[in-house]
């Protein structure tokens, strides 16, 4: 065999090797009608972050596709009584402010893996957390920048806002394992996720699927030759199983930040 067809039959086996990983893959699907999004109009009184959005943009709190197929769906493996699961992820979770928007919309993170938070936008912001297992935090991005955040420490799920610009949030969902994945908003995979099984031993397993409005259910999956497929459906008519977060009432007044960030929000 040639020096470049050995290459060629390398590299393809490493291909074939790489994709032989498990895969837990599924789609969530929500039966009935969907909320009407509403149009955020507060956008437009920011101009810096206005100009970069060609579109109108909407709240995202429920996003479907043509056949009902629920985005930001948390789907994760419930570990069980008494076991750990897989290693700590060490790749940062990055949660972005853009154009007065946070991305992604829902961010889900494993207990101890490094979080980064990002403004791209030249206007200030603070990144209010609502946590209340984890230690919560409330700090000022007055300029485009990156800020690292303590990694989470348990279990927990809550919200992010932002007191310079109301509409603006976004839920962070800590799950204590590194089996997990948010259902694609992308329009020719709505609905879907993949999570990686590598180091994921087979057999019957609990799975969770979490959402911001219709809350969590559960379902028991069979992990076989480290692949599953297990699919979820939420009801519009149904209440939800469990709720979104934890109530927690808080002072509309912005309690913040560090620095310019702080004067600049209560001058606000």
């Amino acid at each position: 065999m040639s020096k470049s067809l050995w290459i060629t039959a390398l590299a393809l086996s490493a291909g074939m090797c790489s994709a032989s990983f498990g895969q837990v893959t599924g789609k969530v699907t929500l039966k009935g009608k969907a909320p009407e999004m509403a149009e955020i109009a507060g956008i437009k009184n920011a101009p810096d972050c206005a100009k970069m959005h060609k579109d109108p943009v909407f709240e995202e709190t429920v996003i479907t596709g043509d056949k009902g197929e629920l985005a930001n769906v948390v789907v994760s493996v419930k570990v069980p009584e008494g076991k750990d699961l897989g290693t700590t992820p060490t790749t940062p979770v990055m949660i972005d402010q853009k154009g007065c928007v946070y991305s992604p919309h829902v961010v889900a993170v494993a207990v101890g893996q490094p979080v980064t938070v990002k403004n791209s936008d030249a206007t200030l912001h603070n990144v209010h957390s609502l946590a209340i297992d984890n230690p919560a935090f409330n700090f000022g991005q007055p300029t485009v920048g990156q800020k690292k955040i303590e990694p989470f420490k348990t279990e927990e799920n809550f919200k992010i806002k932002c007191d310079v610009h109301p509409w603006m949030a976004c839920w962070v969902r800590v799950v204590n394992n590194p089996y997990f994945a948010v259902t694609s908003s992308d329009d020719k995979a709505i609905g879907t996720y993949s999570i990686d099984a590598k180091g994921l031993p087979d057999g019957e397993y609990t799975f969770v699927a979490w959402h911001e409005k219709y809350g969590t259910q559960e379902q028991k999956g069979k992990v076989a030759g480290g692949k599953a497929v297990v699919d979820f459906t939420f009801d519009t008519e149904k209440k939800a199983a469990a709720p979104a977060a934890k109530e927690l009432k808080v002072s509309t007044t912005a309690a913040c930040c560090d620095a310019k960030g702080a004067k600049a929000v209560a001058a606000k």
